[in-house]
């Protein structure tokens, strides 16, 4: 079973007028990445994963009407959160698409909103990126909703590594930070996004000493001598095994993550560098994210 664990909302029902088309090129170091889509888009892209987890991310209270990561289309309309969007992607695609909520630690409202998502709206798990939410993650906030989470047995995907964002605190992303979150609440089921990139080394060193902590190999091969660094070091380290397909939608696409996956063999013999066993590699893209998290 193929499952990408890390891809975000499309933005539109069913088309993208002109008027809303977006578009950025930092993320993806200088390549145009095209941020508005419709579900029917987010369906195609989809294709060669059996399973996707969908979340959005919510904004600062003190900011709330600032769209963070995806562009602004017509789903979230009429009181409509980005929470009720992953649930209705869900409801387009119930056997492939596993809605996740996002909150904000700091939101007073946000224990309610956590009852709406989970309760109502069926979601499975939740992601936080605290560096743009811009709240500490080893705060006495944060520290709250993990307990909650751990207690559901709802999984966690964090944002890791650095940030284009130039208002987003990288401090707030660093991977040793898990460390710290895994230690104090050893049940919680954590995803640790893009491998920790730059900094693999301090990603291995939290998710191979934790049995419920896990990266995912989002939006790496793009980058290909820091993807194949990053690929040998946890292979070195015995880690590869902790790792999680995931694409990072829409700043690639899973296929592309498949083949960058499958390329590194080539980029290890095109420039003499050492391999990274192909049963690994296969391990990693056929890995069941589902049953790990939880969230059959």
């Amino acid at each position: 079973m193929i499952v990408d664990v890390h891809t975000h909302l499309p933005t539109h029902r069913d088309t993208v007028p002109d008027s809303d088309q977006s578009t950025e090129n930092v993320m993806r170091s200088g390549d145009n990445v095209t941020m508005t889509h419709s579900i029917p888009e987010y369906l195609e892209a989809m294709a060669p994963v059996d399973k996707a987890i969908a979340f959005g991310i919510e904004p600062q209270p003190w900011d709330h009407d600032r769209a963070l990561i995806q562009g602004t289309g017509d789903l979230e309309t009429d009181g409509k959160n980005h929470n009720d969007v992953a649930a209705e992607l869900h409801r387009a695609a119930p056997d492939k698409v596993i809605p996740f909520m996002s909150l904000h630690p700091m939101d007073p409202g946000m224990n309610d909103e956590y009852d709406r998502a989970v309760g109502d709206l069926g979601c499975r798990g939740i992601k936080l990126v605290p560096n743009n939410q811009e709240f500490d993650p080893l705060g006495e906030d944060a520290f709250g909703l993990y307990a909650r989470l751990e207690a559901d047995g709802l999984p966690v995907v964090f944002h890791q590594g650095t940030s284009p964002m130039a208002d987003a605190a990288i401090r707030y992303a660093y991977p040793l930070d898990m460390d710290q979150i895994a230690i104090a609440f050893p049940e919680l089921r954590i995803v640790m996004a893009h491998l920790g990139h730059p900094w693999h080394e301090d990603c291995i060193a939290v998710v191979r000493k934790h049995p419920n902590v896990w990266a995912d190999v989002s939006a790496q091969f793009y980058r290909p001598y820091s993807f194949w660094n990053g690929m040998r070091l946890f292979h070195e380290w015995g880690a590869t095994q902790k790792i999680l397909f995931a694409s990072d939608w829409p700043v690639t696409v899973p296929q592309e993550n498949i083949d960058g996956l499958r390329s590194l063999a080539k980029f290890a013999t095109d420039h003499h560098l050492p391999a990274i066993p192909e049963e690994e590699i296969e391990g990693i893209i056929n890995r069941d994210a589902v049953e790990i998290l939880g969230v059959d």
